[in-house]
């Protein structure tokens, strides 16, 4: 008689049921590691935390505005533009709300339009030597439509037509920065990696 045989039916089920938790905790382990490989999560944290093809975190910011009104982006209207900054920002400052990474967003409300819009930013470049110029190139829902160098700590008047084509089948208005020439990391510069620009104003006006 095998030594098997002698197990009472008591002792065969525990012996079944440690062999079914085993089976369980190791089929557990494969699905996490399945979901650590693969994780099944939204397309912008995706981008941002694990992919890394954008430093900027999308997030669900519509900040209010009224066209022809001038917005500061200064210290002095952190409040206003608080709902407008989507991502890509730090601050603001004194002298105005810095970029953070290679692209930064604004979105905000608008009422329906039959014609284009004309932007008017105020804009500094942020400089430090070697980089002594800053390229930022400014869409609207995908649409590049203006590309500036800037140049000097002084901040210059930007101006440009938006089409009504650019943003006529959007719920909200998106503008977008991207930039070409961030400054790279070092220890002399690590409080201003990757910054670009300060946006000092903002103005939309219909046209």
């Amino acid at each position: 008689m095998l030594w098997s045989d002698t197990l009472n039916p008591h002792g065969r089920a525990i012996s079944l049921g440690a062999y079914a938790l085993a089976a369980v905790l190791a089929v557990s382990e494969l699905a996490i590691l399945a979901l650590a490989l693969h994780p099944n999560v939204h397309a912008d944290y995706r981008a941002y935390y694990i992919d890394r093809t954008t430093t900027c975190l999308n997030r669900d910011a519509i900040g209010s505005y009224s066209l022809g009104q001038t917005v500061s982006f200064r210290s002095d209207g952190a409040k206003r533009v608080a709902g407008m900054k989507v991502c890509g920002w730090s601050g603001p400052a004194a002298d105005g709300t810095h970029s953070l990474g290679e692209t930064s967003r604004l979105r905000l409300q608008i009422p329906p339009l039959r014609d284009g819009l004309k932007a008017t930013l105020q804009m500094a470049a942020v400089i430090r030597p070697p980089q002594m110029t800053q390229r930022v190139i400014i869409s609207v829902h995908g649409v590049s439509l203006h590309k500036v160098t800037l140049s000097g700590k002084q901040p210059i008047t930007v101006s440009f037509v938006i089409p009504h084509a650019a943003f006529s089948d959007a719920s909200t208005f998106e503008m977008t920065f991207d930039y070409l020439d961030g400054i790279p990391p070092s220890q002399a510069a690590s409080d201003i990696y990757k910054r670009s620009i300060k946006l000092v104003s903002f103005r939309l006006d219909a046209i």
